[in-house]
């Protein structure tokens, strides 16, 4: 399995990120994702500056990094802003679901994408959307026993809109897109069809 050290920051960053959340309160919660951000954008612009740094770092974390993030900016920074922004905007069970679509959706559909994509949509891959939904569905499931309850028909339409947003030519980091716009699409559903 190809990029294994970058799937498993993905998935566990978005839950460890998640749990700080629920653990430390939204207050404190929140000011931690603002200065993660911070500290990192300096390590990245030092990293960038400093052609050696940036060797260092990449031969001790290169399995956490793409290839074409070498030498810009990595999705960590979107990815934070992606958890913080959707934790402040929405309610904490859309929040959470689209942090999980995100943390599990993306790495499925990575996976399952490199190994049996044949199907291409772009440059992703038809088996690969399909699994980012499954995975996303299934996740956001798993948060039902934490008190975390949405409609099954909006988490799965969520799913769907997540998975979808992987597919669009966006200029944004789809850390940062996948969460908020799911989450946005997620409100909006609730919020009209009481």
């Amino acid at each position: 399995m190809k990029h294994t050290g970058r799937k498993l920051f993905h998935l566990f960053g978005g839950l460890g990120l998640l749990s700080l959340y629920f653990v430390c309160g939204r207050n404190k919660a929140l000011a931690l994702y603002g200065a993660f951000v911070v500290i990192i954008f300096l390590v990245e612009i030092a990293r960038l500056k400093m052609p050696a740094w940036n060797r260092f770092l990449y031969s001790k974390f290169g399995s956490f990094v793409r290839k074409n993030e070498e030498k810009r900016l990595s999705g960590t920074i979107p990815y934070i802003l992606g958890v913080g922004l959707s934790l402040y905007a929405f309610s904490s069970a859309v929040a959470s679901t689209a942090i999980c679509f995100l943390a599990f959706g993306d790495v499925a559909a990575t996976t399952i994408g490199e190994r049996y994509g044949r199907t291409k949509i772009g440059n992703k891959s038809l088996e690969g959307t399909a699994a980012f939904i499954v995975a996303a569905v299934l996740a956001g499931f798993m948060l039902l026993p934490f008190g975390l309850h949405l409609k099954a028909w909006v988490m799965i339409c969520g799913a769907v809109i997540a998975a979808g947003v992987e597919l669009l030519p966006f200029q944004i980091n789809d850390n940062l897109a996948i969460p908020v716009l799911a989450g946005a699409a997620m409100e909006l559903l609730l919020k009209y069809t009481r």
